[in-house]
Formats: structure tokens, C-alpha cells, sequence
């Protein structure tokens, strides 16, 4: 089965248009599903009948391996077990442990030549030990593998940002909440993903939010920026706008990391990040 991407959508989201998919039955009665993008290809198995246990791998266009990850919860996005990414030589990129989508034990990055690139070891996903090398061994200032796209100044001075634009709106005292997602790119500049529907807040209302931000610093993975979708949750309450996740009793988070089509090496290291 194949689709076309719209026009729109292609606009929407600077990226490419036909995805191909394609579903078998094989002997071990796994089911398997194969899409094609114009980047990359992704293979999903299902291990059992209700499709909780997965393993989801991705492909250059040259067929190479480039990610695998196991899933216990695949519809919840929990990873269970070793997920792994390769460079396009085949070469052993990175390799982590997840249990329950935690980070758990040793994750470890190599550099193309197989030397140590980073050792960070965890446990229930927080961060305990970390160390960085260059090509030669030798261990240097340590640096995030991977980091979400961020506006300056954090999340207060984005809610403060989108309320000086939403101020002239009559908001009234019953709470509500808007959301829509912007898409990041490597470059930083800032355009529209998705929205929902809204009488308050109108398609050409978020044009002018987004004609008049300042720009983002983009989302790095191994300091290579690379695109990011935030998604940001609004919150009207008692007049005022909010991020949903600094209204003091609304719980819910803004923004979940997305792996971008045009980076298939990129490794699901992140789970949803609640703030």
C-alpha cells in the first residue's frame, strides 16, 4: 500500500513524500511490517499475537542496518532489552540497556575506527558515571549524546514569549488548553507541524507566533544538530496562558522528542520528558 504525502504536509514539514508499506505473516507467526520513506526504510516485527513485543529496526537505502530497538510495550513506546545503532560501514555506533524504558547499566558510544567514544553508566535511567574520548583514548571534557531542540532562555521565557502574543485574548475563567507542534530544523529555523483546532487560537495567530520567534537552538545528537518537533501543550486558566507543565496543578509535559526521518541513526535514547 502506498501514500502520497500532501502538498501541504511537504510544506508543513520540510520533508519527503511517499511512504510504502507492506505487511507478511512469517513462519514463526511474527507479524512484519515494512515501510519505505525516501531516506530510510523501517522494519517492524511483532512478536506476539497482541503486538506488545517488537523490535523495530532501521535501513539506509543500500539496505545497511542502521538501528534496532526491542520493545516490551511497543504501542506504550516502552523499550525493554539492548537497543543498538550502527554507522553505515556496519561499524558498532552505540549500545544501550533499557528496563521498563529506563536507561539501566552501561550505555557505550564508539567512534568509526571501534575505539571508546563515551561510557555513561545508569541506574532506574539516572545518570551516574560518564566519561568522553577522542580517536585515541584519551578521555576529554564530557558533553551531552543527545539534546532537544531548546528556546533561549528555557521554558519560562517561551510561556512569557507566548503570552505577550496571546495577551489580547479574551480568555474568560473557565480552563481550556490548545496544542499544536512546531517542527525545528537543524538550521533553527521554526515552522508550523501541527495544530488543533481552536476558536481561540486561529491558524493565522500562530503565523504571527512563529513570524516574530526568536530561534531556537537546535536539537544535537553527537554536537550533529538535527530536526526536533516540540509539542507544546497550552493551558487558558483564570485568564492567563500557561505551558502545561509549569501550571502548578495541571499535570502533563510540552514537549516528547521525535526521531526525525532525516537522521535514521539517531538513537531512541530519550523517553517523554515530564517537566
Amino acid at each position: 500500500m502506498s501514500k502520497k504525502i500532501s502538498a501541504l504536509l511537504l510544506f508543513l514539514l520540510g520533508l519527503i513524500a511517499q511512504t510504502v508499506e507492506a505487511f507478511s505473516l512469517d513462519s514463526l507467526r511474527r507479524t512484519i511490517q515494512r515501510k519505505e520513506f525516501v531516506d530510510h526504510d523501517e522494519e517492524l516485527i511483532f512478536h506476539d499475537r497482541k503486538k506488545r513485543f517488537a523490535t523495530l529496526k532501521t535501513y539506509n537505502k543500500q539496505g545497511v542496518l542502521l538501528t534496532e530497538t526491542n520493545f516490551k510495550d511497543y504501542q506504550a513506546g516502552i523499550r525493554q532489552g539492548f537497543s543498538k545503532g550502527y554507522y553505515p560501514t556496519r561499524q558498532l555506533y552505540w549500545i544501550a540497556d533499557y528496563r521498563n524504558n529506563e536507561l539501566w547499566g552501561e550505555m557505550r558510544v564508539y567512534h568509526e575506527n571501534g575505539e571508546l567514544k563515551r561510557r555513561e553508566t545508569y541506574w532506574a535511567g539516572l545518570l551516574k558515571e560518564r566519561h568522553c574520548y577522542n580517536d585515541e583514548s584519551q578521555e576529554i571534557d564530557y558533553y551531552p549524546f543527545s539534546e532537544g531542540a531548546t528556546f533561549p532562555g528555557g521554558d519560562y521565557a517561551f510561556q512569557a514569549y507566548l503570552r505577550s502574543k496571546l495577551k489580547d485574548l479574551h480568555l474568560g475563567s473557565e480552563t481550556s488548553m490548545f496544542t499544536f507542534e512546531l517542527l525545528i530544523q537543524a538550521d533553527s529555523i521554526v515552522v508550523l507541524h501541527q495544530f488543533s483546532k481552536s476558536e481561540k487560537v486561529t491558524l493565522t495567530r500562530i503565523a504571527e507566533i512563529i513570524k516574530d520567534m526568536p530561534k531556537w537552538l537546535p536539537a544535537h545528537f553527537d554536537k550533529v544538530p538535527h530536526e526536533d518537533i516540540v509539542v507544546v501543550n497550552l493551558v487558558f486558566k483564570r485568564g492567563m496562558v500557561y505551558l502545561s507543565n509549569l501550571a502548578l496543578d495541571f499535570a502533563g509535559a510540552y514537549r516528547k522528542q521525535v526521531k526525525p526521518f532525516a537522521t535514521p541513526v539517531m538513537p531512541p535514547l530519550q523517553t517523554l520528558r515530564r517537566r
